[in-house]
């Protein structure tokens, strides 16, 4: 493993326990179904923060697995609510 491959590796890892975690605590009906696609939707979310080095090439991979953590924290709808009071869509 060489030092590009293992920030992307922690980066999935903690995505997937962010969405873990976050059905874990919720109150839906766990089916294997719904932790493998969130599980998936987490960690393409954790990768995304890769496109966090357009603007900030000099990222360390510390900084880089902590944007991964925050992203698949927040989800899809934590994202879309985002975006949308960000250009002022649903209000």
């Amino acid at each position: 493993m060489d030092a590009k491959t293992h920030p992307v590796i922690w980066m999935i890892l903690v995505a997937i326990v962010a969405g873990i975690g976050q059905l874990l605590a919720s109150e839906e009906k766990l089916t294997w179904r719904i932790v493998f696609g969130r599980a998936l939707s987490s960690g393409a979310l954790a990768m995304s923060a890769g496109a966090a080095l357009i603007w900030y090439p000099d990222l360390n991979p510390m900084q880089l697995i902590g944007i991964s953590a925050v992203l698949a924290s927040l989800g899809t709808s934590g994202l879309e609510r985002l975006f949308q009071s960000f250009f002022g869509k649903g209000r």
